[in-house]
């Protein structure tokens, strides 16, 4: 790395709003789309990218609203009062009747297919248990996966436990479509999940859940978009998600990824010439209901400008942990890329092939658009991004000097691809 790249960088990194304009996004809240948090932030966020003299554009995008008006779940106890337990319906839970829906639990441990192979029979009408699980490792499942299964093998209902000692209640979506079939979904704190996993082992155990949702037919997200042109119409997106979840602050999941594109703008801005590529920063939202948002902007986009638009740099939980991993989205030529970038930084940034649609970056992926999610703490479990969608997602947990690693890294990964010649950017797509 030459002298003066280097001294670039570490200028970058430095960038001395980075940590105030993570904590202002904190203190919008959780930014749950719907709630009008997210529009507040993101409209601050923007109002911080007209610094760099250019206007950025909003855009509403339409997605499936719904929200949740009551949700409670008890184990019942014969001949004594129920005991209440805590849960929180994911987004766009089937409702219960008003009385709520009364069954059998069954315990699928992690709700994995091989567990609901092996007690299939059992499964339909009970309300299954099954536990969250890290989501940033090789072999993770995903919630809405384990949904799905709920779905397919004919549970009446859907829980999803905290699997860690004294862990609260999450938040997440369960996917389900408007009008598409489904069955009333909650997460649990790790204490209900225990309480009834100890019940069953006296017998059969019955709760009554009930989840009375409320669609949102109209729901519309804004997402903000800032293009600052180089010399080709050849496009390097750097994206975020401004939108997060009720509990906690949504600190990891996702202000971090946002602060880091903010600062990423100032610092590339000067870097953008007539010799370079363009740049476009994309702060989405309604991320967390199933990646809606960049999948609308994207299928709304026509052929003619997707074409243009060669590499997704998507940010998203980029502090947490002192380690730095591409997602790369099964495109094998971003392997490479990410290495000689992470090497012009003096940074070393893992990759793991596979796509994992776990971001927007997922959504650029399906669009054929060469694309990797920025993440920290990958395959580690015990790291402090095991607090994502917890109450626990809080300013305090996000150290300072992983911010700066982040926003090194995506200055050093965005500047090589804005330099790099087209025919070489061009075939970052081969797979």
């Amino acid at each position: 790395m030459s002298t003066q790249q280097h001294a670039w960088l570490d200028q970058a990194s430095n960038d001395p709003d980075l940590m105030q304009d993570f904590l202002s996004i904190c203190g919008f809240g959780g930014r749950l789309a719907g709630t009008g948090e997210d529009e507040q932030a993101l409209d601050w966020a923007l109002g911080r990218l007209q610094g760099l003299g250019l206007e950025p554009q909003r855009l509403d995008i339409p997605y499936d609203g719904w929200s949740c008006r009551k949700a409670s779940l008890e184990l019942m106890a014969p001949g004594s009062a129920a005991n209440q337990l805590s849960c929180h319906a994911l987004l766009r839970s089937m409702s219960t009747p008003d009385t709520g829906l009364e069954a059998e639990v069954i315990d699928l441990g992690q709700g994995r297919e091989a567990d609901f192979e092996r007690l299939g029979q059992a499964v339909p009408g009970k309300i299954v248990l099954v536990r969250h699980e890290y989501p940033f490792s090789p072999d993770h499942v995903h919630r809405r996966r384990k949904y799905d299964l709920a779905v397919d093998h004919g549970a009446s209902g859907f829980l999803i436990a905290n699997p860690y000692p004294g862990g609260g209640l999450m938040s997440g979506s369960s996917g389900r479509p408007v009008n598409g079939r489904g069955i009333p979904a909650a997460y649990i704190d790790h204490a209900s999940g225990q309480a009834l996993a100890d019940a069953l082992k006296s017998g059969p155990a019955t709760v009554r859940l009930t989840i009375i949702g409320q669609e949102a037919p109209s729901a519309s997200a804004r997402i903000g978009i800032l293009d600052i042109p180089g010399g080709s119409v050849d496009t390097i997106v750097i994206s975020a998600h401004i939108d997060g979840h009720p509990l906690g602050a949504s600190a990891l999941d996702n202000a971090t990824g946002v602060a880091v594109a903010l600062a990423a703008a100032r610092a590339l801005r000067g870097r953008i010439s007539r010799d370079t590529h363009s740049l476009r920063i994309c702060l989405f939202s309604a991320e967390e209901w199933a990646l809606a948002g960049s999948r609308c902007y994207l299928d709304q986009m026509s052929d003619a400008e997707k074409s243009r638009l060669k590499l997704n740099l998507n940010l998203d939980t980029v502090a947490g942990d002192d380690t730095l991993t591409a997602l790369t989205s099964g495109f094998p030529a971003l392997d490479a890329y990410v290495r000689e970038a992470a090497a012009s930084a003096g940074l070393h940034i893992g990759t793991h092939l596979p796509l994992m649609p776990n971001s927007d970056h997922a959504n650029f992926a399906r669009s054929g658009i060469p694309a990797l999610r920025l993440l920290a703490g990958f395959g580690k479990p015990d790291s402090r991004v095991r607090h994502i969608l917890s109450g626990d997602d809080l300013p305090g947990i996000v150290k300072e000097s992983e911010l700066r690693q982040a926003l090194k890294a995506v200055c050093a990964m965005a500047d090589f691809a804005l330099h790099l010649p087209s025919d070489a950017l061009a075939a970052l797509a081969a797979r």
